[in-house]
């Protein structure tokens, strides 16, 4: 549909040198938009035009103070003999003769909007682009029809876009290595469960951070509701921070090194209480996550599955959810089916990980919970944070 404050002219002005353009493979541009010899005056006063305004070439100057003038219903009155010259130096000088001569070259009083129009303008283009997002939304993540088995483009953007936002998320590993302290006695008293505790918080909370930083980049996260986000994240937090920690597990000195350089061996888990408890599970799921041998992109792809779950608990739009749910596993499944051929149960195996994670985040928040009521005064509120009521699947 052509604009109204746009002639005819405007949009098909030559239809023979468009068609040559078209025949010759190369755009065609009007008249109008072709700054090759300069940008067209303005037919008001002269100056540079920016384009069709109101049904004439005109510049921004002379649009605006016409449109003012409708708008206000301004009235002016010449000095002088109602015939003054009007160009890009004088036209300031006699409004009542500016005004004439916009009306003269056939710019369109009609055309002007008044506040309820606009109004209901502005509301159409919000519209618009909030349809145009939707659209983006939906073209990144639905498959394209073609064999079930075989990547797409749209997977291979959605993987590459969350591959991305998880290396560009990672927590670096400090060099300087500690391990932590070892006790005497098999169970530690108050303080020293409680400067376990303050340690592992310490050690996690930056991963939170990251975890956010991670979930933005993942297609589709942020124009979900807000509400839903945040769920979403308190949600996962724990899955994905695990997943992350197993990674660095090394299976030959019995170790998991958090981010901080804090190094735990596998046998000082019953010397530490509530929180040897946290960290056992992780170290059960890292010696069986080894085993899959994934690489990065499969890690990624796997912390995107956590991160977009449509069935947690309190979701306001889950079928959104869920959209990019499939989204997500369907490139995941053929990601695998093309790196690993000749392992058809790899994939069930992946996804029994996103059970066992969640069964972690379960025990975890339990214990913690437990735990905020004696010691929650010297642990990170970001840390509690991810484990009250409401972030739990």
């Amino acid at each position: 549909m052509v604009p109204a404050d746009i002639p005819p002219t405007a949009t098909d002005a030559n239809p023979e040198a468009e068609a040559n353009a078209r025949r010759k493979g190369v755009p065609y541009i009007p008249s109008y938009m072709d700054l090759s010899n300069g940008p067209e005056p303005c037919v008001v006063c002269g100056d540079a035009a920016t384009g069709y305004h109101y049904r004439c070439m005109t510049c921004e100057g002379c649009k605006g103070f016409f449109r003012r003038t409708i708008q206000k219903d301004l009235k002016y009155h010449c000095k002088w003999n109602s015939n003054c010259e009007i160009d890009k130096t004088t036209r300031n000088q006699c409004q009542e003769c500016r005004f004439q001569k916009c009306v003269r070259v056939g710019m369109a009083t009609d055309l002007v909007l008044n506040e309820k129009q606009r109004k209901a303008k502005r509301k159409l283009i919000e519209e618009n682009r909030e349809r145009k997002r939707d659209e983006v939304v939906r073209q990144r993540t639905s498959p394209i029809p073609c064999d079930i088995d075989v990547l797409n483009d749209n997977d291979k953007t959605l993987i590459d876009d969350v591959v991305n936002a998880y290396n560009n998320s990672s927590v670096k590993v400090q060099n300087a290595r500690f391990m932590m302290p070892r006790y005497e006695c098999k169970y530690p008293n108050e303080a020293a469960e409680l400067e376990a505790w303050q340690q592992l918080a310490e050690t996690m909370t930056p991963s939170i951070v990251k975890v956010v930083e991670f979930a933005k980049g993942v297609p589709g996260f942020t124009q979900l509701n807000v509400d839903d986000q945040i769920l979403l994240l308190k949600c996962c937090c724990m899955e994905i921070m695990c997943l992350r920690a197993a990674r660095r597990y090394e299976p030959e000195d019995e170790t998991l090194v958090m981010t901080n350089g804090l190094t735990i061996h596998k046998s000082q888990i019953q010397q530490h209480g509530a929180v040897g408890a946290l960290v056992e599970p992780i170290f059960e799921f890292a010696i069986g996550l080894a085993k899959l041998s994934l690489d990065e992109t499969e890690v990624a792809l796997l912390a995107a599955v956590l991160l977009m779950q449509s069935d947690r608990s309190g979701l306001k739009n889950a079928e959104v959810v869920e959209r990019l749910q499939d989204a997500i596993l369907g490139a995941f499944k053929r990601y695998i089916t093309n790196k690993r051929p000749n392992q058809p149960v790899h994939w069930a195996k992946v996804l029994m990980k996103v059970t066992d994670l969640r069964t972690i985040s379960t025990r975890h928040a339990e214990r913690v919970l437990c735990a905020r009521v004696d010691s929650s005064g010297g642990i990170s509120p970001l840390f509690m944070e991810m484990f009250k009521e409401g972030g739990q699947s």
